[in-house]
């Protein structure tokens, strides 16, 4: 029969104890954990036997981690005197126990191997409360189809309320099994529904209406941030608090319970409350704990959204302001015909494109596209993004008279503006047979043939149709199958190092003979280099635009 021999404990260094608080932190479940936490003690403590259980809502263990010499199935070896610690978490909840022992006339674990013990059941507790707070949360997350965008999470309006917050709020209600949970405001003495969620099924609708509000002290909300009433109260008509409110009698509470919504930061947005119209019993500690996962969620997403409202507002006023006409300017840039094989003589301008600058308040430049884009974007309901293509489109029409009398002014028009009666308002002076349509191709078209309809008055008093970037973004091919442009823009990826790679050779080859088949002009877009140049006259390309051939820059006179 073996003898143990006597192990007399050592006091672990500082260092030893950080690195070991430290690996707990990467455990990867609970009993991860335990095992870490029994390794860590023993290693530290010099104890030849050690134990660890968490236990669960019956008290029974529910997870458990034995080290030491005697494997056997009891926790601690018979004859063993332990060193017991609990684990708690950071809120004083004890989840279980570490047991640390020597086998009778052993060493004894004294005081320096209990602050060892305690500083890593400590560390153990609080892990154990966010993993499983973690796991709570993911599954509440699983259940209520928070882990993956929806179509339509970002549509909402400046100051509504978000999809994701409403389907948190119906989270709520059906946690709690009430029928009806609200998201309140409190500010300014005042508790204001922001959201409402009411059990559709329901024999009589609780009167709960969004946007209306309640002095606070009125209503539940005082009551429970102050701590006078608790979670979940099972009849509030019984309860001699909430039993005096006025909204007790007037919306008929029986069952409520209520949670307040703090933001990351740590201030108080409101309160989430479900309430019904019969008494029911208290919520369990797993629906509060759901609730609560709930609040958190919902700071969190409210934080988000307050942040992501005001930068939308910011970038809206940005763009109103260029609506207004700050910042806002025209250039133009000549489209020129090619001298024979595309050398220098010869040239002849033909057209110029109007594009977009804009600057902000402080004179810093903006990407066109960028501002078109956040107008589109801000703008859906309003139509923000097509008033700003208007009025760019009018400051254009102005420089015509600026212009040579033979050469045409190509203006863009996203499918969306061009199909607007206030665009054709617009042109119905214009000298049309001037003007070149330039449809964007970074939007689709839904309806070529009301597109074609719509664009039909306009094309038979002399105006041109074109179809820009032509290679790149939306059905590029069926708009020249479909449209029957009367210019094709080679979009400038292709042109590009167009003479020093076969493949963008092979794509412009194609989309010029793609435009001859429909009768169209190929303009290039982006031709920077005489080597460019001199290849694209080579495959037969005849108009182009670009640095090499002119800069965007104001007519002359404007």
């Amino acid at each position: 029969m073996d003898v143990l021999e006597p192990t007399r404990a050592v006091p672990a260094a500082a260092a030893e104890v950080a690195t070991a608080l430290v690996s707990l932190l990467d455990a990867g479940g609970e009993q991860d954990l335990l095992d870490r936490l029994v390794a860590a003690s023993r290693a530290l403590t010099g104890a030849s036997h050690g134990t660890a259980l968490l236990t669960g809502s019956d008290g029974a263990p529910a997870v458990s981690s034995r080290g030491g010499t005697d494997p056997g199935p009891a926790p601690v070896p018979t004859g063993v005197v332990p060193l017991t610690v609990p684990l708690t978490a950071p809120d004083g909840r004890v989840l279980g126990e570490l047991h640390l022992a020597h086998p009778l006339g052993g060493a004894v674990l004294g005081a320096a191997e209990e602050e060892v013990a305690a500083a890593l059941a400590r560390q153990a507790g609080a892990v154990l409360h966010v993993l499983r707070r973690t796991e709570a949360a993911a599954r509440l997350h699983a259940g209520l189809g928070l882990t993956e965008e929806r179509a339509g999470d970002g549509d909402a309006a400046l100051g509504a309320v978000s999809p994701v917050v409403r389907r948190l709020l119906a989270g709520a209600r059906r946690t709690t099994g009430l029928q009806a949970a609200f998201l309140s405001r409190v500010a300014h003495g005042r508790q204001v529904l922001v959201a409402v969620d009411e059990d559709p099924g329901a024999r009589a609708p609780l009167g709960l209406v969004e946007g209306t509000g309640v002095d606070l002290a009125d209503g539940h909300g005082a009551l429970l941030l102050s701590g006078r009433v608790p979670t979940s109260v099972p009849d509030a008509r019984a309860h001699p608090l909430l039993r005096a409110l006025p909204t007790t009698r007037r919306l008929g509470v029986g069952a409520c319970c209520g949670l307040p919504v703090h933001l990351p930061d740590g201030s108080l947005f409101g309160v989430l409350a479900a309430l019904g119209p019969d008494a029911s019993a208290p919520l369990s500690g797993g629906q509060v704990e759901a609730l609560r996962t709930v609040a958190q969620l919902l700071g969190e997403r409210l934080a988000a959204e307050e942040h992501e409202e005001h930068r939308r507002a910011q970038e809206r006023a940005e763009v109103e302001a260029f609506l207004d006409g700050g910042g806002r300017s025209v250039v133009v840039q000549p489209i020129v015909r090619f001298g024979p094989a595309g050398g220098a003589a010869g040239h002849r301008v033909v057209g110029f494109e109007a594009l977009s600058r804009f600057r902000d308040a402080d004179g810093s430049p903006r990407r066109p596209d960028e501002v078109f884009a956040a107008a589109q974007r801000l703008g859906a309901g309003a139509g923000l993004g097509v008033r700003l293509e208007l009025a760019v489109v009018r400051d254009a029409l102005a420089l015509l008279p600026r212009l040579p009398a033979d050469a045409y002014l190509s203006l863009n028009f996203s499918p969306r503006t061009l199909l607007h009666p206030a665009a054709h308002a617009l042109l119905a002076d214009a000298p049309l047979g001037r003007v070149v349509a330039e449809l964007t191709e970074h939007e689709e078209v839904h309806d070529y043939a009301g597109l074609l309809r719509a664009v039909e008055p306009l094309r038979s008093r002399g105006m041109r149709l074109a179809i820009d970037d032509t290679g790149a973004g939306f059905a590029g091919l069926q708009h020249l199958a479909e449209l029957a442009p009367d210019v094709v823009k080679l979009d400038l990826r292709f042109v590009r190092d167009v003479h020093l790679d076969p493949a963008r050779r092979a794509v412009a080859r194609a989309v010029l003979g793609l435009a001859g088949e429909v009768g169209a002009t190929l303009v290039a877009e982006g031709v920077e280099t005489p080597q460019e140049l001199a290849q694209l006259a080579q495959l037969g390309v005849t108009h182009g635009q670009g640095y090499l051939l002119g800069r965007p820059a104001p007519p002359p006179g404007a």
